[in-house]
């Protein structure tokens, strides 16, 4: 099975080689000679699944198991060299995910190791020899010490002379070594170093079977190399055959998708720069098709982020090359769809409504209900025997989802066969996506090196504005500063003000005023300044970089100016439309407006609805250990309960609060208000509300991650009063909206409120207490209590730009995220 996984590339069997491997390791006793060997073995399996899947609990466990391995071999063992060998090679693998310089130090012991007890003539020798100068050649890229690539290329040299012509690793000991050259051309500036590169390549390239798994990353080191040639020399031969082969790369069926991805990126570039923009376009999209077969739902969180971060941007280029092509709006939308928010999508299928299936085929749903919740489970919360050990139970769990997965994947095919069911689960079709913009437009900015446009989604058409004066390069500038913005002296501080309004102006010209211009002169919107009372909504969509613009805040914000988004409409965000149609699902209805039909002793203000009124739940934090004291919490805190005091508002207010106390009360609450030190990171899933530990005494994190696996039931508005509760740092993960409030999102709140960065404490206290205010006592003509929610958060934040417009810190990172 291991050897047909390896010739073929099927991951069924590569699991099932797992699966035997486990077992006869289970069945060995402790003390037999053999078990070290099964050990060997069952790490080798485990690390060629990382290296198909990239699952870094695999390669965790194969270490593990290598190290086992060793330990149980004597000195004297003949086999001890493959053990060094193999647990170097593993630990340069580690090295490579994680970058930490130790596990390449350690390898390459290991590698020496296994050379200095390798006999000269011993036909394993040249596996050390081109492993060891893998492992020289990382570190040289790491650190730069001459020494270590010249040694690189020696052992390469030597794997090569010791490897028979017709050997089937000779391929891959020609593309280490190939590797190993151009590492030295990238640093020196070579030619004849690239052009050993190159030739080392066409050895891996030409000895490698077409239908191979490998043969994909083969064709694409090639192309790569000879990309890297074409500027000096300016051969067109070298162009073409640099595109044929990343089109071999992208058709190799057998290959990892995520290579074949890679490709098609490489050769759509090239088809660009050829003004071949049909074709360009093409490959992009098969590119995006490829994206569900990435093999992601079974990894862990932080898997999945590494995986997409290696993927990031292909939605944006493809919808761009799309529209670059001709081909319509709704097209490039789709794109954008499939290729965006990949984590949010697992989730939201997870926990998405299905009654109807429900309904119609109970047994088909019990099934499919169960696969989703074991899918959406993390791996390490699967209960395996209690005698295993926590790598078995890891090993098992990673193997359990990939059934599970596959055991999914079946029975949609089914459910979508099934009458009425042939879009189930799948982006929507174009009417679908027009009826979403029922209650305002959608308007989805996208900007890539090819060009910069708005789809714009309203109930009668899905268009596209090119957007020319967005420039890529200019909005990265843009968004870099706006991330430096906040904190610092009083002398920054009104210097970033004063940067502030200028992006707030650029952002206008350049892409929020074209878009209003648009609306406006195709009569599918108005902004008649007739009070805030009757603004129409709008949702915005920033795809990656400009994920964190603030387009609710842009324009001139002079007193007069209606040259604003403020001015014009009333600002929400949503990370994909798909996440919009699922925060729609749970109907909001917090109040009943009274009427005659209502008892006399019933309350002027708001009747609420069932037989209790709403509960609100309030977290707040106005100290923190290890941070600085938060005075506006308490004020906060004081507006909020007089204002809910004369409603029918149940309040239940935490003091000493713990992450976990928290997530339990939440699940109960319909409104949850945290007001508290909040921190992005730069692994976005890390980032978190800060908290009491259990102690009481020590701050703990309530993190983006833990609430994202809540699943509530009466959840409607999550509040967080908490600095970059709404950023996303890492530029690679931009396009999966991953923070705290779409964390929120995810649980289950229709709608959150959240600050894009650093907020004024003052400010923020304000911003609250005038929400809430109005929320419970503004009883305007509203279509439904959506419209109420926002209305009452557009002004209240518009009240403190009001009494400071020339200060935007003060008041443009509040924002509201959801339906």
């Amino acid at each position: 099975m291991l050897l047909r996984f390896e010739r073929i590339g099927g991951l069924e069997d590569l699991q099932q080689a797992i699966k035997n491997g486990e077992e006869a390791l289970a069945a060995t006793p402790q003390g037999q000679s053999n078990r070290a060997l099964m050990h060997n073995n069952l790490g080798s399996w485990l690390s060629t699944r990382f290296g198909r899947i990239g699952d870094l609990g695999d390669l965790q466990n194969a270490i593990k198991h290598g190290e086992k391995a060793l330990a149980a071999t004597p000195q004297d063992h003949p086999d001890r060299v493959a053990m060094h060998s193999n647990l170097g090679k593993w630990l340069s693998m580690r090295f490579d995910r994680t970058g930490d310089l130790g596990n390449i130090q350690k390898a390459i012991k290991h590698g020496e190791l296994a050379l200095a007890a390798t006999p000269q003539d011993h036909p394993v020798r040249a596996v050390i020899h081109d492993n060891l100068g893998s492992c020289l050649s990382m570190r040289f890229e790491r650190i730069g010490d001459l020494g270590d690539i010249q040694k690189a290329i020696q052992h390469g040299e030597k794997a090569l002379v010791a490897t028979p012509q017709d050997h089937p690793e000779r391929a891959a000991m020609h593309n280490s070594l190939g590797c190993v050259f151009f590492r030295k051309f990238a640093r020196i500036g070579d030619l004849g170093d690239l052009q050993k590169a190159i030739e080392q390549h066409e050895k891996a390239a030409a000895t490698t079977p077409r239908d191979h798994p490998h043969y994909s990353s083969m064709c694409s080191a090639l192309a790569a190399l000879l990309g890297s040639t074409f500027p000096p020399l300016q051969s067109p031969l070298d162009f073409n055959k640099s595109l044929r082969l990343y089109h071999e790369a992208y058709h190799c069926r057998t290959s990892p998708p995520r290579m074949r991805i890679h490709a098609a990126r490489r050769a759509a570039a090239l088809l660009y720069s050829a003004r071949k923009f049909p074709e360009s376009s093409s490959i992009l999209e098969g590119a995006v098709n490829l994206m569900p077969s990435v093999d992601l739902r079974f990894l862990s969180r932080d898997d999945q982020q590494h995986i997409l971060s290696k993927t990031f941007g292909l939605a944006s280029v493809a919808a761009s090359m799309a529209l670059q092509a001709g081909i319509d709006a709704y097209h490039g939308l789709k794109l954008l769809e499939l290729g965006r928010g990949i984590i949010i999508g697992f989730s939201i299928d997870a926990r998405s409504e299905v009654s109807d299936l429900k309904t119609d085929h109970p047994l088909i749903f019990a099934q499919f209900n169960s696969l989703r919740v074991e899918i959406d489970s993390p791996v390490d919360s699967i209960n395996y025997a209690s005698d295993e050990t926590t790598g078995q139970r890891q090993t098992r769990a990673i193997s359990r989802r990939y059934e599970a997965v596959t055991e999914m994947e079946e029975i949609l095919k089914h459910i979508r066969s099934l009458p009425g069911y042939d879009e189930f689960l799948l982006p929507p079709p174009q009417d679908a996506l027009m009826k979403m913009a029922a209650n305002g437009p959608i308007v989805v900015f996208n900007s890539t090196t090819y060009r910069s446009d708005a789809i714009i989604v309203t109930t009668s058409a899905i268009t596209s504005l090119e957007l020319p004066k967005l420039s890529y390069d200019e909005s990265f500038s843009r968004m870099t500063q706006l991330a430096s913005f906040g904190g610092g002296s009083p002398f920054k501080r009104g210097q970033d003000a004063k940067r502030m309004k200028d992006l707030l102006l650029w952002l206008w010209d350049v892409a929020v005023g074209p878009v209003f211009d648009h609306l406006e002169g195709s009569g599918t919107f108005t902004s008649d300044g007739n009070g805030e009372s009757k603004l129409k909504r709008i949702w915005w969509i920033g795809v990656g970089q400009l994920g964190m613009a603030p387009f609710h805040a842009a324009g001139d914000h002079s007193p007069g100016s209606t040259r604003n988004t403020f001015s014009r409409a009333i600002s929400t965000y949503i990370p994909t439309i798909r996440a919009l149609s699922y925060a729609r699902q749970k109907r909001l209805q917090l109040f009943e407006e009274c009427d005659a039909s209502f008892p006399a002793g019933r309350s002027g203000r708001a009747g609420i609805l069932g037989e209790r009124g709403p509960r609100l739940l309030l977290v707040p934090m106005p100290e923190t250990p290890g941070a600085t004291e938060l005075p506006g919490v308490s004020k906060e805190v004081l507006h909020i309960l007089d204002s809910s005091a004369n409603s029918s508002i149940e309040t239940t207010l935490m003091s000493n609060p713990t992450p976990a106390e928290a997530l339990e009360r939440i699940e109960d609450h319909e409104i949850v208000h945290f007001a508290c030190h909040g921190v992005s990171c730069l692994n976005p899933s890390d980032s978190h509300l800060v908290l009491f530990n259990k102690d009481g005494t020590s701050a703990s994190k309530l993190t983006a991650r833990d609430i994202s696996t809540l699943v509530t039931q009466n959840a409607q508005i999550a509040y967080l009063s908490a600095c970059s509760s709404a950023k996303n740092p890492s530029a690679k993960l931009a396009d999966e909206v991953i923070h705290l409030a779409s964390a929120f999102q995810l649980a289950g709140f229709s709608h959150t409120f959240a600050n894009m960065w650093e907020t004024d404490d003052q400010a923020s206290s304000e911003v609250a207490r005038d929400f809430y205010n109005l929320l419970l006592q503004d009883r305007g003509n509203y279509e439904d209590d959506h419209q109420r929610v926002s209305t009452a958060f557009h002004k209240a934040v518009k009240k403190v730009r009001d009494a400071k417009p020339g200060n935007p810190l003060l008041w443009a990172p509040f924002i509201h995220t959801g339906a």
